[in-house]
Order: structure tokens, then sequence, then C-alpha cells
């Protein structure tokens, strides 16, 4: 009887302790469990705190300085254009080449050609001694006599022991009675070298204008007249022109012109057939 009291209390204590063992809060479902930590809820980080989104480092290393002042300008930002200073080409090559076809033609006697190589290799290269030596040399096949001589006074500023030098002070010889003469008339020697530049540009209109005042002013001059011709040529007014090369050649039948001279009235009379 005892026993089976016994039992029964037994029976009814374990039963007690499971049901009390059912209810902690360690074993219900979704309850935190003791002694932990409540989870941190989806809170957004704060960025202003110094707190670094999820996924990214907090490292300063990654993080973009917004206030940071911009060191460059932007490829397409044209706001501040930089200061481009336009500048005369500098190409001794092209000046060469230049100089090397100039040499070509003034051999062929194409004077005006050759006057327009020289000048535009002294474009490329401003102090080149071979442009201004065939420069020179054009402009005195040309009777171009101021031109001439100060480019050949410049030659020699350049390379006064130049390979051609010794021509150079000869040409300087040979035409300083030239310049001379020229200056003691200040009004003819201005209008000759404006005219004389124009020929220099091939601007013959201009150049006709200057001559045809300086052959009022000097009318027997053969230089003149030779160079009124040219003018007259380059404007293709050829009949006009066989006719000043012709009173040249008869002014001064056997000046330094004088054979150009007879070559252009030959050139002349074959195009026009007479």
């Amino acid at each position: 009887m005892k026993f089976g009291i016994y039992l029964t209390f037994i029976l009814l204590l374990s039963v007690v302790v499971a049901a009390q063992d059912r209810n902690s809060p360690d074993n219900q479902p979704h309850i935190t469990p003791k002694n932990m930590p409540p989870p941190k809820e989806n809170v957004p980080p704060d960025v202003a705190a110094g707190e670094a989104p999820v996924g990214e480092s907090s490292s300063k290393d990654s993080q973009i300085d917004t206030n940071a002042k911009r060191t460059s300008k932007p490829a397409d930002d044209a706001s501040e254009p930089d200061d481009v200073q336009e500048m005369r080409p500098y190409d001794p090559h092209k000046a060469a080449k230049d100089v090397e076809v100039g040499q070509y033609y003034l051999k062929q006697k194409n004077y005006r050609a050759a006057l327009e190589r020289f000048n535009d290799a002294l474009l490329y290269k401003p102090k080149d001694a071979d442009a201004i030596i065939g420069l020179a040399q054009t402009q005195d096949k040309l009777e171009l006599s101021t031109p001439a001589y100060g480019n050949y006074r410049a030659y020699l500023e350049i390379l006064p022991n130049g390979p051609l030098a010794k021509q150079a002070q000869e040409a300087i010889k040979r035409l300083e009675p030239t310049v001379q003469a020229q200056k003691e008339s200040p009004e003819l020697e201005q209008v000759l070298k404006e005219g004389q530049d124009a020929l220099a540009r091939n601007d013959f209109e201009t150049a006709y204008a200057r001559f045809a005042k300086a052959s009022q002013m000097a009318p027997d001059n053969a230089m003149v007249n030779f160079h009124l011709a040219e003018s007259l040529k380059g404007m293709q007014r050829l009949d006009e022109a066989r006719l000043f090369y012709q009173k040249s050649l008869d002014l001064q039948p056997h000046g330094p012109q004088a054979r150009e001279a007879r070559r252009q009235i030959s050139e002349i009379r074959m195009v026009l057939g007479k």
C-alpha cells in the first residue's frame, strides 16, 4: 500500500517537472534566449556618424570626399580656353626642300618660280643662308638691285667666310653704284623699291603701277623698262610686255638684262604667233 502511494507521488512529481520544463523561456520558439543580446534591427547605417554601409569597408581609403576641390578641368570643359599663341612654323626640312627646288629653277632661268621658292624657304627658316643667297642671286637676275644688294649683305653677315662669300662681295661692289644712284633720287628710289617689292610678291598690278610711274620719271632707264615689261607679262598683257622688253634692249643692248629680254621677246612671239 505504502509502495503504491510512493509510486503515485513520483509519477505526479515527474509530470509537474516536465510541464515546467516545457514552459521554460529557453525552450520557447522565436524567443530570445536568456543572457543573449537582442539582435539589431535593419536600421540604415548612420553615414554622417562615420558608419560604413553594409558590405563596405569603414576605411577612409574607400570613401569619396565630395568636398574635395577639382584639380583638373574636364576634357569637355571649354569655359576657360588655353592661351595659344600662333607662331610662324619653323621647319628646316621644308626650308631645305624649297631651297633645293629654288636652285633648280634658278639654273633653269625660271626666276619667278625661284623667287617664290626662296621666299617660302625663309618663312620656315628665316636665317637660312642658302635661301638668302639664292634669293639675292634671283633678285639680281631680275634686276631687283636694291633687295639683291641687301640680301647679299645679309648672307655675308651670317657666313662672312661662306662658300659664296667672294661672289656676294663682288655682287655688292657691282650693285653699289646702282643702289647709290637710286638713293640720289629719293622719290624714284621709293617708287622703284615699291615696284620691286610688288614683283617679289608676284603682285603684278601694283608693280605695273609703280614702274609706270618710274617710267614717267626716268623714261630712258633700261632697268625701269625691263621691270615694266615683267609686270605686263605677269598680267598677261604680252604684246605690251614685248614692246617694253624691246625698249630696254634698245637702251642697253649689252646690259645685264639684255639676254633675258631677248629670251622673253622670243617666247612672247611664239605665244602670239608674230
